[in-house]
């Protein structure tokens, strides 16, 4: 099957970060989100990969051929922000008769890829089940999880089931004619267009959809978010498996589950749990909890915790000495 991967977001919940870097490029568990994602999709991205770019889509597309150079790839550009329907109507010379699988790059999302596929229905969506879903899109089904209904960030916590950004359809020319549809209809939403309408649009004319769930679906559009996806993915064993091995030989403590790369330099630090240290990075008399240090950063005499640090950035501290009496109530900032 062909597999579309928009790519196309300014990221901006993710800023400063993504001022500088397109946000799949962002360093999470030893991996960067995109890369993730296509690690996970690896049984199921064998044909054609179609990535639909546009914010440093430049830099998108030499990682990805650098890091993924066997993909058959391809990359459309989509010049204007029209949302995500828009996104794959700018892949629509690629959607045929055939199977197409589409999967948004702002999460990294696990399922059984290869069983995805459904007889007798037109598509599949992946859904999870989340105690508030309210700023998302939520599927409405039956007891047979056939879908009825997509509300986009539905006002009540009645439907729990939450589009995870993982759609399967067994005849890409459906889903163009239905985009084609609210294009030509103009069904925008704040200057957008919506896949929701363009689902709303294949009901409509009758096609069968399913929801099925994911393995895990974790999402990585903002900094707390980041945060809580890269201890999940820690957690699942992405860390470094011999970090207490190498705290001994290089004089630090860790305490996993961390991420520390081979040519990061830690020296007299305390780091973890659910730490990831990138390329490059040195850490120098510190205590780094729950954060991401990115490649080439610098860190001395500083104590962390659930923070996020850019390539090359640098933070020095300063040891405080105290003369505290009995008694004492001391915060130090």
């Amino acid at each position: 099957m062909k597999v579309i991967i928009p790519l196309a977001g300014f990221g901006t919940r993710m800023r400063p970060h993504t001022w500088s870097r397109a946000k799949p490029l962002l360093n999470v568990a030893g991996n960067t989100i995109i890369g993730h994602l296509l690690n996970l999709m690896a049984e199921i991205t064998t044909e054609e990969v179609i990535f639909v770019v546009g914010y440093k889509g430049d830099e998108i597309e030499a990682w990805i051929r650098e890091h993924y150079p066997h993909l058959n790839a391809h990359f459309v550009v989509q010049e204007e922000a029209l949302g995500q329907a828009h996104a794959i109507w700018m892949c629509r010379d690629f959607l045929d008769d055939g199977e197409v699988l589409v999967a948004f790059g702002d999460g990294i999302v696990d399922a059984k890829y290869t069983e995805i596929a459904e007889p007798g229905v037109d598509g599949v969506i992946l859904v999870q089940e989340m105690e508030d879903p309210r700023t998302f899109g939520v599927v409405v089904t039956d007891e047979n999880d056939v879908v009825h209904d997509f509300i986009e960030k539905p006002s009540t916590m009645e439907h729990k089931q939450v589009l995870a950004g993982i759609y399967w359809f067994k005849n890409g020319r459906i889903l163009r004619d239905a985009i084609q549809t609210i294009i030509e209809e103009e069904r925008q939403t704040k200057g957008e267009y919506y896949l929701v309408d363009a689902y709303h649009v294949m009901l409509e004319q009758g096609a069968v959809i399913k929801a099925k769930p994911t393995i895990f679906w974790l999402d990585a559009g903002k900094p707390d978010f980041m945060l809580s996806t890269n201890q999940k993915l820690l957690a699942l064993g992405y860390g470094t498996d011999d970090a207490i091995d190498r705290s001994y030989a290089e004089d630090f403590t860790a305490l996993p589950p961390v991420f520390l790369h081979e040519t990061a330099v830690i020296d007299q630090c305390v780091i973890g749990p659910f730490v990831s240290i990138e390329a490059g990075a040195t850490v120098k008399n510190s205590v780094i909890r729950n954060s991401i240090i990115d490649a080439g950063a610098y860190i001395e005499n500083c104590v962390l915790d659930g923070a996020l640090i850019g390539e090359n950035a640098r933070i020095v501290g300063q040891p405080k000495a105290m003369f505290i009496g009995d008694n004492s109530n001391v915060e130090v900032g």
